[in-house]
């Protein structure tokens, strides 16, 4: 992966002329220019991290990898919010998205899978944002040096489309919404209330029984290889093995059907943000 074609001190004059709302230096690239660059960073990483072959953790459930470079609006934000950080020193520029059903031990696999893809230790590369979520916002985030710094964020299938309802959220009612300040109107308020309460409960409680079962196959299957032949009999009906994995496949559907309650509520949060917006007039 190429280095970046600008110096360091050019990055950050730009940065410090987005930062004050100045024009960009007579000397040196102009934002555009530096997003095209980390696009191709982030579309980079992006396909190294499709072409690795994921049945070995997920089976054959399907998974998203998406990319992306930082608009020049958010960027000015980061900037204006941490004025000692440079914008080469800024993390996710270039970010990377993958997002599987999938339960929170395979997350934490797949994370860890993606920091060694790339040579990086998980234990130096890896933030848990599950144990310590920002205003609900849950994942783990893996982030690299290829030399140019890429964010990526793994999320499973509850964490995604719950961060993707947020980021509607914050851009009506303001991206201060991700840093812990609740929006003025009191409908909003409570709105966004009820949407970190579903991630931080609802959420996390299915994703927690989701690995309990998932922990549990394992052990089901890990004790079937290591059963003594001498233990199956072909007149078995049913065996106890049979017996097991129908339990835990009713379990599963239980989960999935409880999952789908939750995402049935965030389309009901979409549309009660949209009734907002439309009375604040701010979306058609």
């Amino acid at each position: 992966m190429d280095r970046s074609p600008w110096s360091g001190k050019q990055l950050r004059r730009l940065g410090e002329r987005l930062r004050d709302g100045g024009p960009p230096p007579s000397i040196g690239p102009d934002y555009d220019q530096v997003r095209l660059h980390y696009s191709g960073v982030a579309a980079e990483v992006q396909e190294q991290i499709n072409a690795l072959d994921w049945r070995h953790l997920l089976g054959h459930r399907e998974f998203e990898v998406t990319s992306r470079a930082k608009t020049i609006d958010t960027v000015r934000e980061k900037l204006q919010r941490d004025r000692a950080t440079p914008l080469s020193h800024i993390q996710d520029i270039a970010g990377v998205r993958f997002e599987a059903e999938m339960s929170l031990t395979q997350q934490q696999a797949v994370a860890e899978t993606i920091a060694r893809r790339f040579s990086a230790e998980p234990g130096e590369v890896l933030h848990d944002l599950r144990s310590t979520p920002h205003s609900g916002y849950r994942a783990v985030h893996v982030w690299l040096r290829l030399p140019q710094r890429v964010e990526v964020q793994v999320r499973t299938h509850l964490q995604g489309a719950w961060a993707n309802l947020y980021e509607e959220a914050a851009d009506h009612f303001g991206r201060h919404i991700r840093y812990g300040r609740m929006p003025d109107d009191p409908d909003a308020a409570r709105l966004v209330r009820e949407f970190q309460r579903l991630a931080l409960q609802n959420i996390l409680e299915l994703e927690v029984h989701r690995d309990e079962l998932f922990l549990t196959e394992l052990q089901n299957d890990d004790a079937s290889r290591h059963r003594p032949i001498s233990t199956f009999t072909a007149n078995a009906s049913p065996s106890s093995r049979g017996r097991e994995d129908a339990q835990i496949e009713a379990r599963f559907q239980t989960l999935r059907s409880s999952e789908q309650l939750v995402i049935d509520r965030l389309e009901r949060f979409r549309d009660d943000l949209r009734r907002i917006a439309r009375l604040e007039g701010g979306l058609s």
